[in-house]
């Protein structure tokens, strides 16, 4: 009618009743509205007719559905026309305030206390007005008004209106009011929800259908509270953030993920901006009834990088923060409290070239701990708050120790004790001169005396072993896994294993992403049902081994990312800058340490799943001892590459003086070789040589036992104990089957003809570093092959006993 308005002109030809004095409204009622209705009585009178001469059958039925359309159709006009003609009296009688915000042309009236009397809460309203898109409640010149997408209608508690920032509960003495109120808000809840009115607007269409509980839409919170001035995006549920959903503030901060009743819930991304600077931190972690708590990983806006675990907001337990920035970059692996360095952690200062593994407190290094220098220097000193107290350790490139006391740039203090590789002890005071400057001269050591004892006991090279006992080193590593398991392998602590194995942020949203999908290709899942239901079927030493194995390959199943999570500790801690042999022992006692605590975890989870299955744990234990054994032949690999490096640092003299036996016994022929080593000739294989006419047999090389050499030569193609043990005893089956064919019969090589024929495979064989593997296999081999062929063997490829004096 606004339309018209401006085009009077048009109108007076167009209707031919129409005058200057008369209703515009009304003319267009007659001209538009009334035909139109009369069209529908025409064609339901028609309807009605054709109906009454039919006979039963489907054209009756068919004509009769289309006169009920018709009737719905008549009623839907005059419901219309009904609400319309309500509405605008409504407009009339409010004042100005109201309809200047209230009155919007497509908007209809539904109801009205006035006319149904209901009352909302104690005098908290004087009259309520139900739209089709908006509940209004006006008191004295003020009112309230609710969309009614937000609006949920809870009956069992007493009529109560839930929306996003107001409850309130509609009352009324008479129960037919109360209940037609509520019918009414159900449907006008559900007709704004779909974005249209039901046809008829009140008819039996909508009667039994209630709005759904879940919804998606937008809002701005106004009021007072957590979430004042933010807009919300996402899923509701009762009034509240429900399910998948974004909140932005106006100060910039924006966080998208999981809620759960209002708060954030499960996964979730934060964008917080850094005031003084144009940059944010992000935070892609996991959270609780609001709060930050599970693994997570923090992309700080001045280039710092936090994996790690929280905890109400703030870095609780074990984490990682790294330095990417180049002015001063470092990394810091080890135990977090209430968003400081607190406990065990490993610091690596790249800019220094230096690592400290040790105690911290409030973010500065207090208590026990090593450092361990690029250039080879190592020392163990007590700290508090940072600064090094009384005396301490340092060990020197050769092997020299001095006790005493001294400072970070290793100038000595006061008195201390030189103890000499040689086995000499020289004790005085130095005087305040640095390490070099001392090197070569012990006779100006201050007023040392060389100690006279010839054979002093001197300070063992391992670090760390009494300091940081191996159980206390890395609980933040093993608490969230505990935790797991005590809650009954709950999914929703899910959270507390996704954690190290994953890289960057954009791996971490997609490993939540597939906490909702099915199953992937692993054959190993993550689910609690199916590992546990899983292990409970390979319980037989070789499929359980089997399983083991796809479980610690696996970065879904607990322990594959438990053993992750190791991982990256001892890289942290032994890689790089910390690869020094002085921390030998350590390593060793946390792999061994990890294998029996995986082991233990296995059996946890054994016990969980054998209980849901309602069988006694107790029936179904290990009597085996060696089920960390297995473990740790499994895990090995994955700590292999630091610690053979460690043990090549810790056998390099032996190693060394063993390549140079190698190279010098490598210009020997074999016959010459063999010769020299003592074999007896009846062993020689001189059947398997075949010489052209111009060859001599003196001066044949790398022929002899040939085969048992290139089995021997395997043994650097395996990380695994137990395989490259396997390799040693097919060697020793090699020699055998070798010797028995030279014989031709069978023969069992006495220990004083095997030694010399070892030698002679090691000479040719020339594996780098044997010193080192053997040492490591005889380390980590399983103890039941200890005092065997296989121990024998071991003792037999020792470095410092395999070559004598190489002659003149």
């Amino acid at each position: 009618s606004e339309v018209w308005k401006l085009h009077k002109p048009v109108l007076k030809e167009f209707l031919r009743d129409f005058t200057s004095e008369s209703s515009l409204a009304l003319a267009l009622h007659s001209v538009l509205q009334e035909p139109f209705r009369q069209h529908v009585r025409n064609y339901l009178g028609i309807l009605a007719q054709l109906q009454g001469q039919l006979q039963e059958g489907s054209e009756r039925d068919a004509v009769a559905s289309m006169s009920r359309e018709f009737e719905k159709l008549e009623s839907f006009i005059s419901q219309v026309l009904d609400e319309a003609g309500v509405t605008k009296e409504l407009w009339k009688s409010l004042g100005h305030k109201f309809t200047d915000v209230l009155c919007v042309p497509e908007r209809r009236l539904l109801e009205d206390s006035r006319n149904l009397p209901i009352a909302s809460g104690s005098a908290r309203s004087e009259r309520i007005l139900l739209f089709d898109d908006v509940l209004v409640l006006i008191q004295g010149n003020s009112f309230q008004s609710f969309d009614l997408k937000l609006v949920w209608v809870d009956e069992n508690c007493g009529e109560k209106i839930t929306t996003p920032e107001e409850t309130f509960v509609l009352s009324t003495k008479d129960p037919r009011m109360k209940a037609v109120w509520r019918w009414k808000l159900e449907q006008a809840v559900r007709q704004a929800l779909n974005g249209k009115r039901d046809f008829p607007l009140w008819g039996r269409s909508g009667e039994g259908s209630e709005a759904p509980a879940r919804r998606f839409f937008s809002y701005a919170f106004r009021t007072e509270g957590r979430l004042r001035g933010a807009t919300y995006e996402g899923e509701w549920l009762w009034g509240k953030p429900h399910g998948k959903g974004t909140l932005k503030w106006r100060d910039g901060r924006n966080h998208v993920g999981d809620f759960q009743e209002g708060l954030e819930h499960g996964f979730g991304i934060c964008l917080v901006p850094r005031r003084s600077e144009d940059r944010y931190d992000c935070y892609k972690c996991h959270w609780y009834q609001g709060r930050m708590r599970g693994y997570g990983i923090c992309e700080y806006g001045n280039d710092l990088v936090y994996k790690g675990y929280f905890k109400d907001n703030v870095r609780q337990g074990f984490g990682i923060l790294e330095n990417f920035s180049a002015e001063h970059p470092f990394k810091y692996t080890g135990q977090w409290e209430n968003d400081k360095k607190n406990g065990y952690g490993v610091w690596e200062d790249r800019e220094r070239g230096e690592r400290y593994i040790g105690m911290w407190l409030d973010d500065r290094r207090h208590g026990e701990g090593i450092v361990v220098a690029q250039s080879g220097l190592c020392y163990q000193r007590t700290f508090h708050m940072d600064k090094m107290v009384g005396s301490g350790i340092l060990l020197l490139e050769d092997d020299s120790v001095y006790e005493g006391n001294f400072t970070e740039e290793l100038t000595f203090v006061g008195k201390g004790k030189l103890s000499l590789a040689s086995g000499s002890i020289l004790e005085g005071a130095p005087g305040a001169q640095n390490f070099p400057y001392w090197k070569g001269k012990s006779t100006e050591f201050g007023k040392a005396t060389e100690n006279p004892n010839p054979n002093p006991v001197l300070f063992s090279s391992q670090l760390g072993l009494k300091e940081f006992p191996v159980e206390k080193r890395w609980p933040g590593i093993f608490e969230p896994f505990l935790e797991f398991l005590r809650s009954g392998c709950k999914e929703e602590m899910e959270e507390s294993f996704t954690g190290f194995h994953i890289q960057s942020g954009k791996e971490l949203r997609k490993s939540q992403e597939y906490l909702f999908c099915q199953r992937g290709t692993e054959d190993i899942s993550w689910k609690t049902e199916d590992f546990l239901e899983e292990l409970i079927q390979h319980q037989e030493p070789e499929s359980l081994q089997r399983y083991l194995e796809k479980a610690l390959d696996s970065s879904r199943h607990p322990l594959g990312k438990l053993l992750r999570a190791l991982s990256a500790a001892f890289q942290a801690t032994y890689s790089g800058i910390g690869a020094t042999r002085h921390l030998l022992g350590m390593a060793q006692e946390e792999v061994k340490f990890y294998s029996r605590k995986i082991w233990e975890f296995y059996r946890g989870l054994l016990r969980l799943g054998l209980e849901r299955k309602g069988r006694d744990p107790a029936e179904d234990a290990d009597p085996r001892s060696k089920g960390s054994s297995l473990v740790l032949a499994l895990i090995l690999p994955c700590f292999y590459p630091e610690l053979s490096m460690l043990y090549m640092l810790q056998h390099q003299r032996e190693d060394e003086l063993y390549c140079q036996g190698i190279a010098e016994l490598s210009l020997f022929p074999d016959f010459q070789l063999l010769e020299f080593l003592d074999v007896q000739k009846h062993l020689w294989p001189l059947k398997d040589l075949t010489l052209t006419s111009n060859q001599r047999r003196s001066l044949v090389r790398d022929k002899c036992f040939l085969s048992a050499t290139e089995c021997l030569q395997k043994l650097i193609t395996t990380v695994d104990p137990r395989e490259k043990l396997e390799i040693l005893r097919n060697t020793y089956e090699e020699l055998e089957r070798t010797v028995f064919r030279l014989r031709g019969a069978e023969y069992r090589l006495p220990m004083d003809d095997l030694l010399p024929l070892l030698m002679f495979l090691v000479s040719r064989a020339k594996i780098q570093h044997l010193g080192a593997e053997i040492h490591l296999i005889r380390d980590f081999m399983d103890p039941t092959n200890r005092g065997g062929m296989l121990d024998f063997l071991l003792t037999a490829l020792e470095v410092r006993e395999s070559f004598p004096g190489i002659p003149e």
